[in-house]
């Protein structure tokens, strides 16, 4: 199966071959466990919370443990008092997990694959601009036609594409080693570059 690519003007100038090894039937189970990996990562894991041995006050006994009419208490640190500590609240955390790479690679082929069943991937064969310009990529997108969300993964380090695309509604700029299921099942469409499209196959092309 080929796919056309475009050059920056929009226009069909070539066809690119789609591999055989990325023509497989979606593994729901490798994105779910990728999609995971990568939520995960995107968590601070900051939230915390004070418990009673943390909270400021409660030196002393509240009151006399009898003759008093109301029930014992020990210390305001308690959790059933207003300021008291909190029982099993959050603490700072690694939210992290590890997944195989052939995980990885088998969720990236099936998400890959199912952007081309619905006809939402596209090749570019490169995008260059004669500086980082939000409008020039605006135009670029709107001669092909793309008005919803967009994945737009590049391979040139000098952040000009990533810049350009970045302040764009929904339409999110990607570096080529960074791509994962999350990010390409959650635009509508993909857009690669011819070279970033070669570096991916090379990565996780091979089995």
């Amino acid at each position: 199966m080929s796919i056309p690519v475009y050059d920056i003007e929009g226009k069909i100038v070539e066809n690119e071959e789609f591999p055989e090894n990325f023509n497989i039937p979606p593994h729901y189970n490798s994105i779910f466990a990728h999609i995971r990996y990568v939520r995960n990562a995107l968590r601070r894991g900051t939230a915390s919370t004070k418990r009673r041995g943390e909270v400021s006050g409660g030196g002393r006994k509240p009151w006399r443990q009898k003759g008093t009419g109301r029930a014992r208490q020990g210390s305001i640190r308690s959790p059933i008092w207003k300021g008291g500590g909190v029982v099993f609240g959050p603490k700072p955390r690694s939210y992290r997990i590890s997944i195989p790479d052939k995980v990885k690679k088998l969720s990236i082929k099936s998400s890959i694959n199912q952007k081309l069943i619905e006809e939402k991937i596209i090749i570019v064969k490169d995008v260059v601009f004669e500086k980082p310009s939000t409008k020039n990529a605006f135009e670029f997108l709107k001669k092909l036609n793309i008005n919803s969300s967009a994945l737009v993964v590049y391979s040139n380090e000098n952040g000009e594409v990533q810049r350009s695309f970045r302040n764009i509604e929904k339409v999110t700029p990607l570096y080529y080693q960074f791509i994962n299921s999350y990010e390409i099942l959650r635009h509508e469409y993909l857009i690669i570059t011819k070279e970033a499209y070669s570096k991916i196959k090379e990565v996780w092309g091979n089995d």
